[in-house]
């Protein structure tokens, strides 16, 4: 992040315009909306600004750039046709330890203004850090279109009621609940109490929101309750995978316990205030254990917090998910599960490689690598199926699993590809047979997570492929010989 957002309370704050004209003239209405004391400095001045000097709107300094004048200013911006000018009042101000904007020269300036949607009081501002200021326009413009013009008398009708609700609910878990009830549907146009308030019904939201206010407040906090634990598949690698009912929770979750497969963009969309606990599992290094997992969400649960347990694929498909949802549900504790994209198909689909085709596979089966101490898949039987095959967290087992495939009857011609960061910029699929898959991961190393995929949907990838990866593997990158990555 280049750039630390704030928003600045400028009321009755001093602040200088070098320069002007018509650019210090826009610069100076959006310091005075604010409530800035605002001095121009400047030789002379636009119709406008001189207009605002006579009718006591802000000071002047007719006269070139002073720097005299900057330690007695908060904010500085340098509005002038003149670079030189522009530069040295942004030296000037970092000699006296003021903020200075240089209106479009982002790289001598010490802040910036970002495009800005006035719902006020609810703002929100939008930058490019100067690199793209016409494209921080259009994704204004697009916000302008989506959010109510009605939002800002939400924001204050929500403010009206702060200190009232903060006395009836002093627990802070049980008045975000209740905002996050009251509020629900500004964006969305759907009948509730924040439409009246957006329509400008007023006394049907106060008598709603005091109905609702004193039967929390006689309830006591709900934080004292059980919470409820939502189990939400995070998808096989790539964050925009992630489903919009998975997104919705992740983002109203007191509490994200996370896996090491969990793509670590989806974390910053967790609320700020969320508290993140890693619970990722790793063969052969430092693993929590799944009783662990289990007694933590429970723990937290009964708590009165609302836990989302954010699993790499789908929690129901090799993620144990069912043990987690089978310990809250002997705790007699309330949960959700939320599909997710598994890696089957998500990896698969990356790769061109289907999971089915009407003239090569007319059915698919899913088979974890690792069963268990002393425990072994029935190999015979899946070497008979002759449909897809999908070996999940192959890994270091690759060369086993192919050796056992061949050993139960399997041709040697029988198409095979590993594909390893499935999903994301780092994807790397390696394709051959089962007689020579093992010998060619061997040679180019590999990267976890890899799945296993057996059959002759793999030949179709070579037509298939669509997906380019930013960052593939380099050895895979320097030997694969024209073949589609």
């Amino acid at each position: 992040m280049q750039y630390l957002p704030i928003f600045a309370a400028l009321t009755g704050q001093p602040c200088l315009v070098v320069g002007g004209g018509s650019v210090a003239e826009r610069k100076v209405a959006q310091l005075l909306a604010a409530g800035a004391r605002v001095t121009v400095n400047a030789p002379g001045l636009s119709p406008g600004l001189a207009a605002d000097a006579a009718a006591g709107r802000l000071a002047v300094a007719l006269r070139p750039f002073d720097p005299a004048l900057l330690p007695l200013q908060l904010l500085v911006i340098a509005a002038t046709s003149d670079r030189a000018v522009n530069h040295a009042v942004a030296a000037a101000a970092r000699s006296a330890l003021c903020l200075c904007n240089v209106v479009d020269d982002p790289e001598v300036s010490t802040f910036i203004s970002p495009s800005i949607v006035d719902r006020s009081p609810l703002l929100v501002a939008v930058s490019s850090g100067g690199q793209a200021p016409v494209l921080a326009r259009l994704v204004r413009q697009q916000l302008e279109t989506w959010l109510p013009t009605g939002l800002g008398a939400l924001a204050a009708w929500a403010g009206s009621w702060r200190d009232r609700v903060k006395a009836k609910l002093p627990d802070v878990t049980a008045r975000r609940r209740l905002w996050e009830q009251v509020l629900q549907g500004a964006l969305e146009a759907r009948p509730g109490l924040a439409q009246d308030v957006i329509g400008g019904r007023l006394a049907a939201a106060d008598a709603t929101l005091a109905a609702a206010l004193e039967k929390e407040s006689l309830g006591g906090s709900r934080a004292t309750g059980p919470g409820e634990a939502w189990l939400v598949g995070a998808g096989p690698g790539a964050p925009e995978l992630l489903t919009l009912r998975g997104l919705y929770l992740l983002q109203h979750a007191d509490v994200v316990l996370y896996d090491r497969l969990v793509a670590p963009a989806l974390l910053a969309y967790a609320r700020r205030d969320a508290e993140l606990i890693n619970v990722g599992k790793t063969g052969g290094g430092p693993s929590t254990s799944q009783a662990a997992i289990n007694a933590l969400l429970i723990e937290k649960v009964q708590a009165g917090q609302r836990v989302c347990r954010l699993k790499g694929g789908d929690p129901y498909v090799f993620g144990r998910g069912s043990e987690e949802a089978l310990a809250l549900a002997d705790a007699g504790l309330p949960f959700q599960v939320v599909p997710g994209i598994t890696a089957a198909s998500g990896c698969g689909a990356y790769a061109g490689i289907p999971l089915t085709h009407r003239d090569a596979a007319h059915a698919v089966t899913f088979v974890s690598a690792h069963l268990g101490a002393d425990q072994e898949p029935d190999w015979q039987r899946l070497a008979a199926l002759g449909q897809t095959l999908v070996v999940y967290m192959a890994g270091r087992r690759v060369a086993e699993v192919c050796a056992a495939l061949l050993q139960h009857g399997r041709p040697l011609a029988t198409p095979a590809a590993v594909v390893m960061a499935g999903t994301t910029d780092q994807q790397v699929c390696v394709a051959g047979t089962l007689d020579d898959l093992a010998g060619k991961l061997s040679a180019l190393g590999l990267v976890s997570p890899a799945i296993l995929y057996v059959g002759d949907v793999v030949e179709l990838r070579a037509r298939l492929h669509w997906f380019s990866p930013t960052a593939p593997g380099a050895a895979y990158n320097a030997e694969r010989q024209g073949a589609p990555p």
